[in-house]
């Protein structure tokens, strides 16, 4: 704090049911769901840096007025036929990456391009890849995040900037710059950000702690750097990996057509190669104009609007509010949960699930809200446990897919499997009923102070249902988790001297 840079603010103000509710049954004269947004800090960021953005426009169409452009229909033709190649050529990653298609070929060793937005990371190698949820990423200081999220994370050994990934920080790709070795990091990486899968595969040391193990499999890329000057040859999407999907066939056809008019350009194999540098530049200037000058016409305002709309179909057709925005019964209880899933846990009180629970598996099923540690054990629940569980499922699907038909971009397997973690329903359902800390706590491989951890967190939101169960005026289920609460707060898992 004293002799480092400090990190900047960045709002991360994001929309949620919750805020949404609240504003709707606040609204008073101007304190509207928009009017927070339009005075947000996340929105005043945004346009304190529209003047910058001008300003960088300015110096780019001073550098696209002086550059050559003789010849420029033929290059425009070129340069036309590359990014088609390469826009057909994203669509056919994003069929390839599919985790059922690509996993079995990311074995060690092979070779992969990662791009991350507009930074070109290059071809790195596999090392291992592995299955963890999405929050889990954000505890990786060195993971290479895409906004789309994915389950699975690729171990990839990556050319990195001298000293970058030293005491844990980010590290930075290696600049392209002649000479420049760089060093060798194993980076996790998510799936979306493979931007390209090699035929080729190089042995991966058994041991790449040592940096000379790292820097040999450096040497091993440019070595086939050199054998393969014109690129290392790719996986077939339909010969090497067997997909038969129609819309893959069709890409790949779509691609050998537009490499056949490219080979065939009478500038593919000219020798002006300043000229085509220049036109490329002038076009790559061109893009990153157009890029800005949307931006600066496009409001982040109006991206807010789009998912407040969005969002209120969801809120409309689960019965939160009616078509007037009115905010309902329901919308009434969701009003007053921020702990758990407030369009999940409203569902199960309106739904019935909880009325044909007594308050030990309302304790136990409630945990299942609550983030915390996974546990490597297989999960099997007796039959008391397992059907609510399964009714809790159905209605996140549920929920899920209502959420995608109202224009929210949400896949419906991730989204169950984020937001129901049954993990601790054994453990609680044994606490609940009475047994002692040590019995619960051979029930899982979860450490003891995380299980205390999730117990307070859910009595917070036990509490929380019972002023909602409150507010709506069902006086049984306020009994029932009150009970469940109650159950819960005794011996080690709520003694004041482990929070001194």
């Amino acid at each position: 704090m004293v002799l480092g840079k400090p990190a900047p603010l960045v709002s991360t103000f994001r929309l949620s049911y919750y805020s949404i509710l609240n504003l709707m049954s606040r609204a008073e004269g101007q304190f509207t769901a928009e009017h927070v947004i339009r005075n947000s800090f996340h929105q005043f960021q945004y346009e304190k840096a529209l003047p910058d953005i001008g300003k960088k426009v300015s110096k780019l169409e001073e550098e696209a007025a002086v550059l050559d452009s003789s010849g420029e229909a033929e290059v425009t033709e070129y340069h036309k036929l590359q990014l088609e190649i390469a826009q057909v050529e994203k669509k056919m990653m994003a069929e390839m990456m599919r985790p059922e298609r690509v996993l079995y070929f990311l074995q060690s060793g092979r070779l992969v391009k990662v791009r991350e937005g507009g930074t070109d990371w290059g071809w790195g190698v596999v090392v291992h890849v592995v299955k963890k949820p999405s929050s889990a990423l954000g505890s990786l200081p060195a993971a290479l995040a895409s906004s789309r999220g994915s389950s699975y994370i690729v171990d990839t050994l990556l050319q990195c900037s001298f000293g970058s990934s030293e005491n844990g920080s980010r590290p930075k790709p290696c600049p392209p710059r002649p000479g420049e070795k760089g060093e060798m990091h194993v980076v996790p990486v998510q799936l979306p950000l493979i931007s390209a899968l090699s035929k080729l595969r190089i042995a991966v040391p058994s041991d790449l702690r040592p940096i000379e193990a790292r820097q040999s499999v450096l040497l091993a890329i440019q070595e086939l750097e050199k054998r393969f000057p014109q690129g290392f040859p790719k996986l077939n999407p339909t010969k090497d990996m067997g997909i038969e999907d129609p819309e893959v066939v069709e890409l790949v056809n779509q691609i050998e057509e537009l490499e056949q008019k490219l080979f065939s350009h009478p500038l593919h194999k000219s020798q002006d190669e300043h000229q085509i540098r220049s036109f490329h530049r002038k076009a790559e200037v061109n893009h990153e104009i157009q890029q800005l000058k949307s931006k600066m016409r496009d409001s982040q305002l109006q991206k807010f609007r789009d998912e407040l709309r969005n969002r209120s179909r969801v809120l409309k057709k689960l019965g939160h509010i009616d078509a007037d925005g009115v905010v309902q019964l329901k919308g009434r209880a969701a009003c007053l949960i921020d702990t758990g899933d407030e369009l999940l846990v409203t569902e199960l009180m309106f739904n019935g699930t909880f009325n044909d629970l007594d308050h030990h598996q309302v304790a136990a099923l409630a945990s299942c809200f609550i983030p915390g540690d996974k546990t490597g054990d297989q999960i099997e629940l007796k039959a008391e446990l397992a059907k609510p569980l399964q009714q809790l499922q159905d209605s996140a699907r549920r929920i899920a897919e209502i959420q995608r038909e109202c224009g929210l971009e949400v896949n419906v397997e991730e989204y169950v499997e984020a937001t129901v973690r049954p993990y601790l329903m054994d453990v609680i359902y044994l606490w609940s009923k009475g047994k002692s800390f040590k019995e619960v706590t051979e029930k899982t491989d979860i450490f003891e102070g995380s299980i205390i951890r999730q117990a307070r967190r859910l009595d917070e939101f036990l509490n929380q249902l019972k002023a909602a169960a409150n507010a709506v005026g069902e006086a049984d289920l306020e009994n029932k988790f009150t009970a469940a609460s109650e159950s819960l707060r005794r011996g080690i898992m709520f003694a004041n001297s482990l929070y001194l």
